[in-house]
């Protein structure tokens, strides 16, 4: 009777699961199809066509950035943590061509790593990942991903993204949702940096400058 109970408590909470990432799709597709994109140094993305490439965001822009990379004709993957609560934006991400790796720097990133060195093999795929995540601290960037870009001579692009207006979580990274009507701003670092002397604190920095940037001549406009 017990283990009758969990399994159907267990049915339920997929269930309810499904419900919430089909009510999120729904309200994020509205919203990104009311707002505007002005992206800035996306022709980095072209320059290599037939090598990989890694791109590196802060965790809290990552819904602009998943977005946008519906648009875009590149086989893009991201990495999706393996905890049930991720699971949730995870169906949105896939639903918006995101490939998924399961798995992050605390759970599941021996699969992370092997899977990311397969792709780091091949030709024409882009990695995308939140180099401060998965639960921080904020945008202060970790070595991992640069380092296994190093290995694989993969070149490495910092990328930033601002709304006109947005809400903000309260959650430890301040993800930033685009309020409908606003305007996206997506920029790609000038600097096609060269793995063997990238580091996590170039990126950072990059990231870092290209954001505030981006929020200055928001305000400007405004």
């Amino acid at each position: 009777m017990v283990l009758l109970i969990k399994k159907q408590q267990h049915i339920l909470l997929i269930m309810i699961s499904y419900l919430l990432s089909i009510i999120m799709k729904l309200i994020f597709n509205i919203i990104f199809l009311t707002c505007k994109w002005v992206i800035i140094n996306d022709d980095l993305l072209k320059i290599n066509k037939d090598k990989p490439l890694l791109i590196c965001i802060w965790h809290s822009r990552l819904l602009f950035f998943s977005r946008f990379f519906k648009y875009i004709k590149l086989p893009v993957w991201g990495i999706s943590s393996t905890h049930k609560d991720s699971e949730i934006l995870a169906r949105v991400l896939s639903s918006w061509g995101i490939n998924l790796i399961k798995g992050s720097s605390t759970r599941g990133w021996i699969n992370v790593i092997k899977k990311m060195s397969k792709l780091f093999k091949e030709k024409n795929a882009a990695i995308i990942v939140t180099v401060d995540g998965p639960k921080g601290p904020r945008e202060v960037a970790k070595e991992g991903s640069v380092k296994l870009a190093k290995k694989h001579n993969v070149p490495v692009v910092a990328a930033s993204a601002i709304s006109s207006s947005f809400w903000e979580l309260p959650s430890w990274d301040k993800t930033k949702i685009p309020k409908p009507f606003s305007t996206i701003y997506i920029k790609f670092d000038e600097h096609y940096f060269n793995s063997d002397q990238t580091t996590s604190e170039d990126i950072s920095r990059y990231i870092n400058n290209n954001q505030n940037q981006l929020t200055q001549d928001i305000e400007n406009i405004n």
